[in-house]
């Protein structure tokens, strides 16, 4: 899954049971930048899903991802601008749209508009923070 989103390395994973976390290309997750992390996170999350829906095991179908693209928008540190770089936000987007648009739903609370390439394939709404125009809130 990282591969297809054009992550940076050679996404060599494997999950640590010491540390309880997992170890990309000999770094562990956690070491990284808050917004690799935020991507990683987002990676897990979404690959228990598919692993549930292709096992047949119970999930119930929807995921709720909190600005998993943060890297794009607030960068800490080198590793997070380098993604800037990277075609991750499209191809991340374009995999939700070919993998997740028929038997899951993946909510995306996000503070930067998805790329022009996918938007005809999404449902978006746009929280405006108004009451007095557009959607006020998510709740």
């Amino acid at each position: 899954m990282l591969k297809a989103w054009d992550f940076p390395g050679d996404c060599h994973v494997y999950y640590d049971k010491e540390s309880t976390d997992f170890v990309i290309d000999g770094k562990p997750r956690t070491s990284r930048g808050k917004g690799l992390r935020a991507i990683t996170h987002a990676a897990v999350t979404i690959a228990l899903l598919e692993y549930c829906q292709e096992n047949g095991l119970p999930h119930p179908g929807f995921i709720v991802l909190d600005s998993p693209l943060l890297a794009y928008f607030k960068p800490e540190g080198d590793e997070d601008r380098a993604l800037q770089g990277t075609k991750l936000k499209e191809r991340f987007y374009s995999y939700l749209v070919k993998h997740h648009s028929v038997d899951s739903q993946i909510v995306i609370i996000e503070n930067q508009h998805p790329p022009g390439s996918v938007m005809d394939s999404l449902k978006m709404t746009v929280f405006t923070g108004n009451p007095n125009e557009g959607r006020p809130g998510f709740l």
